[in-house]
Order: C-alpha cells, then sequence, then structure tokens
C-alpha cells in the first residue's frame, strides 16, 4: 500500500461542497487505489461570510476532520472586485466568477494547499466532470445539464487540471444531491443557494454598482439621435432591452457602449448580429491542434454555435462563427466545446 495521499476540499458549508467532502472521506470517490486524508478548506474572500464559514467547519467537524480559513480578502478585492467595477467603468459586462476561478479558485488556493497543507489533490463541489479526452486530461459538462458549471472553468490553466476532482458532476440533479446527503445525516434544507456574483450578497447589481460607482447622466442614442437619457453606462450591457424606459413603438436592444462618452447606442436586433469576435488570451485545455469540430458559447446558458475559423491576430484571436450570434457582449467569456468536452476559452474583447 503507498503513501496516504491528502485531498483538500474547498468547503463553502453548502450542500454540494459538504456532500463532496463526505463522499471522499467515505472512500466513495477513489483517489487512485491507495486511501486518502481528507480536509476541508473554506475562504474568507469578503465580509460578511462569517454563517458560510461556521456550516463549512461544523460540516468537518461533523466528518472528523481537519478544517483551515484562508484570509483571501485582500488578493479577492485587488483582483476580482476591483477588476470588476473597473470592467463596469469601461463598459465591459464581466464575468467575476470565470477569473476568480482561474486566478483564485483554481490558481493561489491549489497552490498554497499543496505548499501549506501536502494536499496534492483538489476537490470542489462543481457540477462538471473530468475525463481524459484525446489523451489530455479534461472537462466535461455535468451530468446535471440544468446545473452544469463548465462554461466558468473555461479560463482555468490546465496544468491544474490532473489534480482536480469534482465529487457531484456526476448526479444527473442537485435533489438527488441532497438526498443522499441527509442519508448520511447532512441537513442543508434551509441553506439558500449561492448566488451567481457571491460578493453582492443578494443585493442587485444596479444597486451595487450605484452605491460604489455613483450615478453619471449621459445620452440614450438612436439612428444617431438622442432620444433619452440614463444615469450611467455602467447600469447597461449589450444586447439589453429591458430598463431603457422607452416608448418607441418597437424594440430596441442596446447595441454599443461608449463608456468614455458615457453614451448607449440603440439598434435593432438585426443590428446585434455578428458572425465573429476576439478574445484575448485564450486558454487552451486541450492543444488548438487537437481540435476538429469547436463549439463556441458567448455567454452562460448560451446556445453553441459552429466555429468556422480560429485566427490569431498578435496577442489576441479572431473567432469566426458558422452562423451569427446575438448579443455579444466584450468582457464576457467565450467558451469553446467539442460535444461535452470543454476545450477552453478567452475574454471577449471590446472592438475599437
Amino acid at each position: 500500500m503507498g503513501e496516504r495521499r491528502r485531498v483538500a476540499v474547498a468547503m463553502s458549508g453548502g450542500v454540494d461542497s459538504s456532500f463532496s467532502c463526505l463522499l471522499l472521506k467515505k472512500g466513495l470517490v477513489k483517489v487512485g487505489e491507495d486511501p486518502v486524508e481528507v480536509i476541508g478548506v473554506s475562504f474568507l474572500l469578503f465580509d460578511g461570510q462569517e454563517r458560510s464559514i461556521e456550516r463549512g467547519k461544523k460540516v468537518a467537524q461533523f466528518l472528523e476532520i481537519e478544517h483551515y480559513v484562508l484570509d483571501l480578502r485582500e488578493i479577492f478585492k485587488e483582483k476580482i472586485i476591483s477588476y470588476f467595477l473597473k470592467s463596469y467603468e469601461e463598459g465591459l459586462t464581466p464575468n467575476p466568477c470565470a477569473l476568480c476561478n482561474r486566478l483564485i479558485k483554481f490558481g493561489l488556493v491549489p497552490e498554497g494547499i499543496e505548499r501549506d497543507f501536502g494536499a496534492t489533490f483538489y476537490a470542489t463541489g462543481h457540477y462538471v466532470e473530468k475525463r481524459e479526452y484525446k489523451g489530455y486530461p479534461v472537462l466535461k459538462v455535468s451530468a446535471n445539464k440544468h446545473k452544469d458549471q463548465s462554461y466558468f472553468l473555461a479560463l482555468v490553466k490546465a496544468e491544474i487540471l490532473p489534480k482536480l476532482l469534482f465529487p457531484v458532476g456526476g448526479f444527473s440533479s442537485k435533489e438527488e444531491v441532497r438526498r443522499k446527503a441527509k442519508d448520511f445525516g447532512l441537513n442543508f434544507y434551509e441553506v439558500e443557494e449561492s448566488q451567481d456574483v457571491c460578493f453582492l450578497m443578494g443585493k442587485p447589481l444596479r444597486d451595487y454598482l450605484k452605491e460604489y460607482l455613483g450615478e453619471r447622466e449621459g445620452e440614450l442614442l438612436y439612428k444617431g439621435r438622442v432620444i433619452g437619457r440614463h444615469r450611467g453606462c455602467y447600469f447597461y450591457t449589450i444586447g439589453q432591452r429591458r430598463g431603457l424606459n422607452l416608448s418607441l413603438g418597437k424594440p430596441v436592444y442596446v447595441i454599443k457602449i461608449e463608456a468614455k462618452e458615457n453614451r448607449i447606442y440603440l439598434g435593432t436586433k438585426e443590428e446585434l448580429k455578428r458572425d465573429y469576435l476576439y478574445v484575448e488570451d485564450l486558454n487552451f485545455h486541450l492543444p488548438l491542434e487537437k481540435w476538429e469540430k469547436p463549439m463556441a458559447q458567448i455567454r452562460y446558458k448560451s446556445e453553441k454555435v459552429p466555429v468556422e475559423d480560429i485566427e490569431r491576430w498578435g496577442s489576441f484571436w479572431k473567432i469566426t462563427f458558422e452562423k451569427e450570434v446575438v448579443g455579444v457582449a466584450p468582457g464576457q467569456v467565450c467558451a469553446f466545446y467539442e460535444g461535452e468536452f470543454l476545450l477552453g476559452g478567452g475574454i471577449i474583447l471590446k472592438e475599437t
């Protein structure tokens, strides 16, 4: 029998991460042939997380494993919250969860737990699976299609993939996870679902942006003329139709945001259509030469579309689609798939 290896589980205090921890602790999810030692790790990313960290601690006590809390508030504020606010100020629609996954949850954290705690494997409660594809470890869409989170992991560096474990990714529903967790004595039915953007703490996005960025009146333009006013370009995103407070007798959409001039341009749905976009720092889980029939997803839950061509233009890439897409929003992630396998992704650039 080989040396017992350590697996660190990211514990948010919710059912998914807690049940992941239980599955590993009881050996119901295997990590090779040898037994493993499981430890729990919770992250303090911003003020107000005390309840979730306390829940993680209680689960660790219930499972009789060591539990550690990593205070990452300073780096999270610098790398994620500041990026989030700056992006909106620049007229972008950022995806802070995808960036946090790359830099912190699947960046600094696994590096730190291996260095400080000797954990060579890292598990989370994400709904995604890990598989081998064309000879490489890659991520696969979860059996739970409704909860699949592979899109948010498109920016995670390829070199970390061999160390990752996703114990609940193979479950077809969250209800099944909750039921099995309850069978083992873990009761989480009163715990609310985590927010899409955790640090908003349930606050509406507009209220959060207003609190930190204030209001700044600007022009709404349609067909070259001013037809209204807005209170800040950062309250809008490309493709937005609701909340414009206009009555033109036909639907109009945000088609362009000029942050520097604080102008919002409106147009028809037809004007939103594009058959290309640009991405920066394209991240590869599978080497590009192995891609055969890639599909692109330009927003979470959006339809995947066939890719016609991928061409490098200096420090960025031009992605051409076989058919037009609607609502390309600079700042969002463009993720690439082949079947259900995640190939990688990049952040959509704003055209000048």
